[in-house]
C-alpha cells in the first residue's frame, strides 16, 4: 500500500475526500482557501512551502490536486519526494473529468459562469462567485452591496449602467458532482442566468480524474509526473504542462 500526501483547494473537498475514501492507498488531504486563486503568487508560495515540508520517507509521492490555475502551479519544484498533477487548466477540468471534455466546453461557450456545491458553500460572506469568473465576481459583491443600499430595483438598474462586463458571459452552468444536496446553488445558477439573459445548463460532472489520481493511476497523458530535482513549467503544446531540471533545489 502506498502513502500519498493529497495537496488541494476547498472547491474540491467533498469530491477529493469521497476519492481518497475509495482509493486503494492511504491519502493524507490537505485543503488550501480556495480564495487563493485569486491571488497565483501566494497560491504558489503556499503549495512550494506545503511541498517542503513533508519530509524524507513520509510518502511516496505528493499529489497537487490543482491544474495550472493561472501560473499558481508552474515553477513548483520536487525536492526529494515525487509530484504528480493533471495536466489541465484549472478545476474546471477536475470537475468534468477531462482535459478533452473542458476544451469542447470552452470552444462552445468560453464565456462560462460555472457553479457547484463544493465551491458555493465554502465561498466567504456567503458570494455568488463562481468559478472561474473572478471579475464577475466582484461585480455579485457590487450588486449585493447596491441592493443593500438602495434596494432591488435601483441595484438592477445600476447594474445595468454598467452592464458592459456581461457581453463577455452568455452561460451558467451548474456542475452536480453527485455528492450532497446542492439544490440552493443550482437554483442560484439559475437566477443568476435568468437576471443577466443568459442560457442555463445542469451538467453532470465526473469525478474519474480524482480517483485516477488519488488511486495511483497515472498515465502519461493525462498527468504529469514530476522527479525530485525537477520544476514544473508550462508546455507549448496540448500536454499544456512538462518537466525541466530545477536551477535550484533547495537541498
Amino acid at each position: 500500500m502506498k502513502r500519498y500526501v493529497a495537496l488541494t483547494c476547498e472547491a474540491l473537498a467533498r469530491c477529493v475526500y469521497a476519492a481518497a475514501a475509495a482509493a486503494p492507498h492511504t491519502v493524507s488531504v490537505q485543503l488550501y482557501r480556495q480564495g487563493l486563486h485569486n491571488t497565483p503568487k501566494k497560491l504558489h508560495v503556499s503549495l512550494q512551502d506545503a511541498i517542503d515540508m513533508v519530509q524524507p520517507g513520509e510518502c511516496d509521492a505528493i499529489l497537487l490536486v490543482y491544474g495550472m490555475c493561472g501560473t499558481s502551479t508552474l515553477g513548483l519544484t520536487a525536492r526529494h519526494t515525487p509530484l504528480v498533477i493533471p495536466r489541465a487548466h484549472d478545476c474546471i477540468t477536475l470537475y468534468l473529468g477531462s482535459h478533452q471534455r473542458y476544451r469542447q466546453e470552452f470552444d462552445a461557450h468560453p464565456g462560462t459562469y460555472w457553479y457547484s456545491l463544493d465551491y458555493m458553500e465554502r465561498n466567504e460572506d456567503g458570494s455568488r462567485v463562481a468559478l472561474g469568473a473572478a471579475n464577475l465576481g466582484m461585480m455579485d459583491a457590487v450588486y449585493e452591496e447596491y441592493v443593500a443600499k438602495y434596494g432591488q430595483d435601483n441595484a438592477d438598474y445600476l447594474m445595468e449602467v454598467m452592464g458592459e462586463w456581461r457581453t463577455h458571459y452568455d452561460r451558467a452552468v451548474y456542475i452536480d458532482m453527485g455528492l450532497g444536496n446542492g439544490h440552493e446553488y443550482e437554483q442560484m445558477a439559475q437566477e443568476q442566468a435568468q437576471r443577466y439573459g443568459w442560457l442555463f445548463e445542469r451538467k453532470q460532472g465526473d469525478r474519474r480524474l480524482l480517483e485516477m489520481l488519488l488511486g495511483g493511476d497515472w498515465p502519461e497523458d493525462v498527468f504529469l509526473l514530476v522527479p525530485p530535482g525537477h520544476t514544473i513549467r508550462q508546455a507549448g503544446d496540448d500536454g499544456l504542462i512538462r518537466v525541466e531540471i530545477a536551477e535550484n533545489n533547495g537541498e
